[in-house]
């Protein structure tokens, strides 16, 4: 019994040994296998590094921004420097327009008073150079120009309708072209002609390279003296006698300076526009008058309808001064009006209209 259990635990621990052998070499021989796969040898590969120097971005197209289109400004003439008024004569009550503005009676007769122009002035034509070379002189002026007007105190008479007086204005050059002289008269009609004086205006000078240069001016209301201004224009010296009454006043003489009468008719040597700020002086005091553009207008007229350019001149007391200057006549004035502040009108309308040529 002893020997059959000592030959079991034997027989146990053979079986076991070898079962255990066993299951080593099973092992040895799967993971030899595997390991052979796993260490088999590939071909070599031959690996190279090269140092290479990385290119530079590519540079981004730079889009070239149009040429900024640069507009040319106009280039401006400059503007007359503006004149400052002197200081003013004391003023009275009665009006400083242009002849509108006043209707006349006892009128003395234009071609009665009218003398041939003297040639042979003692005062000589003091020329005066343009300031700018740009301003055209017209060369063939009229030698007379006599233009007569209804006047008109509505502002929407009609041509035809009845008017409240008459005017007549003369010009003439010297046979010379050296001299001129204008006479205005205005006359009232009807019954308005027992309350309302005359009113006479006289301008005289010289003809000079820039056109008229007034020597002498008058004003002349209902032959009062104490309604009478004048203005003496010294150019030599630069002076400007302003007269009223026996007593007399000087100031410094601008440049280009006209009076009332002659500064309308100095568009028939200087078209307008091309200096639209003139000195004018109406016997009692000198003051720059601006005037401004209003474009081109064909009024009726008696003559028919008349192609003109209207000016406007607009003062700090709401006062209005337009004037309308005939296209076909060398800028001729053929209507002339003036707005008081409370809105009363004075107005000239041509009603004929006579030019003689220079020779």
């Amino acid at each position: 019994m002893a020997r059959l259990t000592s030959w079991l635990r034997q027989t146990r621990v053979q079986r076991l040994t070898l079962a255990l052998g066993f299951s080593l070499l099973v092992h040895w021989v799967l993971l030899g296998s595997v390991q052979l796969h796993l260490f088999e040898s590939e071909p070599h590969q031959t690996l190279e590094a090269r140092l290479v120097v990385k290119p530079p971005p590519a540079a981004k197209p730079v889009v070239e921004k149009p040429a900024e289109k640069r507009v040319r400004k106009p280039t401006l003439k400059p503007r007359q420097p503006s004149v400052l008024p002197p200081p003013e004569v004391t003023q009275t009550q009665e009006n400083e327009a242009l002849p509108p503005a006043i209707l006349p009676n006892q009128a003395p007769s234009l071609d009665a008073d009218n003398p041939p122009i003297d040639e042979n002035s003692t005062r000589e034509p003091e020329e005066v150079v343009a300031e700018s070379t740009d301003i055209e002189i017209n060369l063939h002026p009229y030698q007379r120009i006599e233009t007569m007007f209804d006047v008109r105190t509505e502002f929407d008479a009609r041509v035809n309708s009845s008017a409240a007086g008459k005017a007549k204005i003369v010009f003439e050059l010297s046979q010379k072209n050296t001299q001129y002289q204008i006479k205005s008269l205005i006359q009232a009609k009807g019954l308005a002609a027992l309350f309302i004086g005359d009113l006479l205006q006289t301008s005289q000078g010289a003809v000079t390279t820039t056109g008229l240069q007034p020597q002498h001016y008058v004003y002349q209301f209902n032959n009062n003296q104490n309604k009478t201004f004048s203005a003496d224009f010294d150019w030599t010296n630069q002076i400007l006698a302003l007269n009223k009454a026996g007593s007399s006043k000087q100031v410094r003489l601008e440049e280009g300076t006209q009076d009332l009468l002659s500064f309308m008719y100095q568009f028939m040597f200087v078209a307008p526009l091309q200096t639209m700020q003139i000195n004018i002086t109406n016997g009692k005091k000198l003051a720059v008058y601006e005037y401004s553009f209003e474009g081109e207008e064909l009024i009726d007229t008696k003559m028919g309808k008349v192609n003109t350019i209207h000016l406007q001149r607009a003062t700090i007391e709401d006062k209005k001064t337009d004037l309308w200057l005939a296209l076909d006549y060398q800028y001729v004035p053929v209507k002339i009006r003036e707005t008081e502040k409370d809105g009363k009108v004075y107005e000239l309308l041509v009603t004929e209209l006579n030019t003689i040529p220079s020779p």
